[in-house]
């Protein structure tokens, strides 16, 4: 876990700072607290299995917490951005369950279920807890997008960002599954991972820096701009570790291989070698 493991913590005692201040201020309605208690409800999956709620659990919450901000904010711009929001669920969601279900993760999932079972209460209820904050503020943006009278071209901008980072997300991952289908054991070399060591990381990257852009543009206070861009920011902040602490782990498992080291050379871990 490294650092991340102290920077969460602290991210979500600033949702939570957040929260007070938009409570004190007027500005952290019912229409949040729905958003938040429909997060509580997906990520409630973790009591099913611990490691599910970073994947499913995202997953079903960004569904039904943009869902939420759609349903009673229908404006265009939180349309846009929420159906984006549900796209990214939805998506995230079949992957996970074709990934689950590939006989090429069938080691994973043994070792997360028996991992399952040392995960202690008090650790579940934490991790529940905070998840279901951070899956909220990730899909506040949606909600934001419609504070402007009339949306800006940030909103749009940061809309095309995300849907780019969306389908490179989507691509990345196709890629990698159908390699370790076809090798399991092996380190993935095709495809857009020919040049670079994690696509789908960096698809997560431009997904969440667009939802940055549309909350940072139509912020018109500081709770907005907080509830618009802390969830985002710390997806970055992880997924930019995710890649390094990938890295390290590649290297300890194939660095003897001499492919591996020309691979690592011609290639970079998140932008074209």
């Amino acid at each position: 876990m490294g650092p991340i493991r102290y920077i969460f913590p602290l991210f979500v005692l600033a949702m939570w700072a957040t929260c007070g201040f938009g409570a004190a201020s007027g500005q952290w309605t019912s229409v949040h607290w729905l958003m938040l208690a429909v997060s509580f409800l997906g990520c409630a999956i973790i009591f099913v299995q611990f490691a599910w709620v970073f994947s499913y659990g995202y997953a079903i919450s960004m569904v039904l917490a943009n869902g939420v901000a759609m349903a009673v904010r229908p404006e265009p711009a939180v349309l846009l951005v929420g159906s984006i929001g549900m796209a990214y669920g939805l998506r995230l969601g079949w992957f996970v369950w074709a990934r689950f279900s590939s006989r090429g993760y069938a080691a994973i999932r043994e070792r997360g279920e028996k991992g399952d079972a040392a995960v202690p209460l008090p650790l579940r209820l934490f991790m529940w807890v905070c998840c279901s904050w951070l899956m909220a503020f990730v899909a506040m943006p949606a909600w934001v997008a419609g504070e402007p009278a009339v949306p800006s071209l940030g909103v749009y901008a940061g809309a095309a960002i995300a849907v780019v980072g969306l389908v490179l997300e989507a691509i990345a991952d196709q890629q990698k599954q159908s390699a370790k289908a076809a090798r399991p054991g092996s380190f993935v070399t095709t495809g857009l991972y020919a040049r670079m060591r994690h696509p789908n990381y960096l698809g997560e990257i431009l997904f969440q820096l667009g939802l940055i852009v549309v909350g940072a543009s139509a912020a018109g206070s500081a709770f907005t701009l907080a509830a618009g861009v802390l969830g985002p920011l710390y997806i970055v902040i992880l997924m930019v570790y995710a890649a390094r602490d990938q890295d390290e782990q590649q290297l300890a498992r194939y660095g003897s291989d001499g492919s591996y080291r020309e691979y690592r050379e011609r290639s970079g871990s998140l932008l074209p070698g």
